[in-house]
């Protein structure tokens, strides 16, 4: 199985993204350790890299889904559209869902994953499933990071999973608006919450104790 995983990390890596190296084995590893039918949602999944190593991840268990929910239009905070602007324009001639899609589709794991166009919000608005394993990797705004950890963080099961990137500990920068998803880390991921706390390059995890 460790072989297998090999494939679809190396097959993320040929998507545009930020989920790399250690970050993305202990993604992969995290989806994988998930008991029986898995729910796993990420919020913010732009052309599929990290949906690909979660997705991989259950096919490998031969159980679960991966509910990604994304804009699918390049929106972003200011530091994050330029970077994703010029991907796509890169990319070009498809719309960055369709590009989603057909990275899906190539690696071999479309069957494992379910793709919600919207915001974090307007798609918890009609949510109703208790998620096992919550990925918070969207928009990087204070505003909409806390956004959507409120929307997301209360359909975590007790004993599941969240994780989020771009979470490891800084200096805060005046001038940048990117560091939401830190200050959802440092105010929210703790005792008595969450326990079993550990950061992986920039990437948070926690398990969901009450």
């Amino acid at each position: 199985m460790k072989d297998d995983l090999a494939r679809y990390l190396a097959f993320s890596e040929q998507i545009p993204g930020w989920t790399r190296g250690k970050e993305a084995i202990a993604l992969a590893n995290a989806a994988s350790a998930l008991n029986g039918d898995a729910v796993i949602v990420e919020i913010g999944s732009f052309l599929g890299s990290s949906a690909v190593i979660l997705a991989g991840a259950r096919k490998l268990k031969g159980s679960g889904r991966v509910h990604c929910v994304d804009p699918f239009d390049g929106s972003g905070d200011d530091f994050s559209t330029p970077h994703y602007s010029a991907i796509l324009m890169a990319l070009s001639g498809h719309t960055p869902r369709e590009h989603f899609e057909r990275y899906i589709r190539m690696a071999g794991v479309y069957k494992r994953v379910v793709t919600h166009q919207g915001t974090a919000a307007e798609i918890a608005a009609t949510w109703t499933i208790p998620i096992d394993m919550l990925f918070l990797d969207g928009d990087q705004t204070p505003a909409g990071a806390r956004i959507a950890y409120e929307a997301w963080a209360p359909w975590l099961k007790v004993g599941g999973t969240i994780a989020i990137h771009n979470s490891s500990e800084r200096e805060i920068d005046p001038e940048e608006d990117h560091h939401g998803q830190y200050l959802v880390a440092k105010t929210e991921i703790k005792r008595p919450q969450y326990t079993k706390r550990r950061v992986v390059s920039s990437l948070t995890f926690a398990q969901k104790a009450k």
